[in-house]
């Protein structure tokens, strides 16, 4: 009897600790601390208080009565290792492009699914809350990875596309080279003129030149004259390379025309100067165009830009002189097909023939103008103004001869100063060279003459255009000349 009320007894005791395990399973108050445990990694605790009342762990309690009692019968550290799993799903929902991540998450919980993304649009409007949990769990932020991913490669992709882009552009340019390696830089700057041809070498040219004109001009009012006429011949021989300058037998400076040339101390004297400044550099051919320009803007003429670069001649022959120099005695016609032959006009003819305006001329440079009979002189040319007849008769008239040596102004009244009172002179029949008064026997000559009488604007334009053209004629570059050390002789 004892025993089996002390078994009696024992099962009473085992029934009622069975009881009271199970009513404190069953019971509500044990499971809220591991609750919130739980509920800390997901977002429900945020989905709740989205709801009014405040008692927010109410509601808890009666929908995961269900929920939990599963949870416990599972080991409980894997249940909450796959909750914290759609705590990094609202990151990609926070930014709004990326929505697509959202059903991801839905296949890999499983059971536990539906609880996730029912929580999960409800965190989406508070967006503070969901970055903080999410750096906890760093290794489920991983399968995300990829998508940042992508997002960042179009960044740095484009990038780099345009900057390898613009380098093989930039290799182009690099084929133009060859070509101009090709061609020498001295043979280009040779075979062209420039004004600013010594820029480089021997910046000074210009102004040594001016320099020694205007002292050699100051000295001898004549010099502006002779430097004039210097170009002429130098230029309409050979071309503008300085043969004229060259002395010795048979050259062009022996020829009778040019017995009469003068200034050829000037250009010795500039070239002179230059040496020392700028050795082997400027062209006794460039330092004639220079003096002559200088030598018009000395008497109050335009100053007139001319280009340079010209090399200097190695041929001086006198038999070439009277087949290309205008003699004294030549109609219009004949100064016209000369003046063609070196690509000028007749326009050219009258402007350059203005150069007469400063300068002078031996009496017997025009003495046919004139007939000598019985120890006088008398005019044979009916164009001549008789009072500048009788000037000139005065003038030249030594014991009923022509004096040969002696001089009288091209521009009657203005010989000293670069205008256009030559032209008015030709109106009124006082041109002192037969060549001179001819251009009023032509009717185009003598309507040019009647412009530049009325503007000498008109004239100082077209003295500028037709004084390049005369100072480009037969120029000489590279290898067709040379850079002498003195004028008057070529290298030996």
């Amino acid at each position: 009897m004892g025993r089996q009320r002390l078994c009696g007894a024992v099962c009473s005791m085992l029934l009622l600790l069975a009881l009271v395990a199970l009513a404190a399973s069953q019971s509500p108050s044990p499971r809220p601390s591991p609750a919130p445990r739980l509920s800390l990694p997901p977002t429900a605790p945020a989905a709740k208080p989205s709801s009014p009342p405040p008692s927010a762990p109410a509601p808890r309690l009666s929908r995961p009565p269900t929920a939990p009692a599963p949870k416990p019968s599972s080991p409980p550290p894997a249940a909450p290792a796959r909750k914290p799993s759609p705590s990094p799903r609202p990151a990609p929902m926070l930014s709004p492009p990326r929505s697509a991540p959202t059903p991801r998450p839905s296949p890999p919980p499983g059971s536990q699914a539906p609880p996730v993304p029912r929580s999960a649009p409800k965190p989406s409007p508070s967006a503070a809350p969901t970055p903080r949990p999410s750096p906890t769990p760093a290794p489920p932020a991983l399968p995300p990875a990829p998508k940042p991913s992508p997002s960042v490669a179009p960044k740095p992709s484009p990038t780099p596309a345009p900057k390898p882009s613009p380098s093989p552009a930039s290799l182009p340019p690099a084929p133009p080279q060859p070509p101009s390696s090709s061609t020498p830089s001295t043979s280009s700057s040779l075979g062209q003129l420039s004004p600013s041809f010594y820029a480089l070498s021997c910046p000074g040219v210009e102004l040594a030149v001016r320099d020694v004109v205007r002292s050699a001009s100051t000295l001898d009012p004549t010099i502006p004259g002779k430097l004039l006429r210097l170009v002429f011949h130098d230029c309409f021989v050979e071309g503008c390379d300085a043969s004229v300058l060259i002395q010795g037998n048979g050259t062009e400076r022996t020829d009778p025309a040019n017995l009469s040339l003068g200034g050829f101390n000037v250009i010795d004297a500039a070239k002179r100067l230059l040496e020392v400044v700028c050795p082997a550099t400027v062209s006794c051919s460039d330092i004639i165009v220079l003096a002559a320009r200088d030598a018009v803007v000395f008497t109050g003429g335009p100053s007139v830009t001319v280009t340079l670069g010209r090399r200097d001649g190695l041929v001086s022959q006198a038999s070439n002189v009277r087949a290309n120099i205008i003699d004294t005695g030549f109609s219009v016609d004949a100064m016209a097909a000369s003046f063609a032959a070196k690509g000028l006009t007749l326009d050219d003819l009258v402007t350059l023939s203005g150069g007469h305006t400063i300068g002078s001329a031996h009496c017997n440079t025009f003495g046919e103008r004139f007939r000598v009979a019985n120890g006088s002189m008398t005019p044979v040319d009916g164009s001549m103004n008789t009072d500048y007849a009788n000037e000139l008769i005065r003038a030249c008239s030594v014991n009923g001869t022509v004096s040969a040596g002696t001089a009288v102004d091209c521009d009657s009244g203005s010989a000293s100063t670069f205008d256009n009172r030559y032209f008015g002179n030709l109106l009124d029949g006082r041109g002192l060279l037969r060549t001179d008064a001819v251009l009023m026997q032509n009717a185009t000559t003598r309507a040019r003459v009647a412009d530049f009488a009325q503007s000498q604007d008109s004239f100082f334009a077209s003295w500028a255009d037709s004084f390049a053209r005369l100072t480009s004629l037969g120029i000489k570059t590279g290898a067709d000349g040379e850079i002498r050390r003195s004028c008057s002789s070529v290298n030996g």
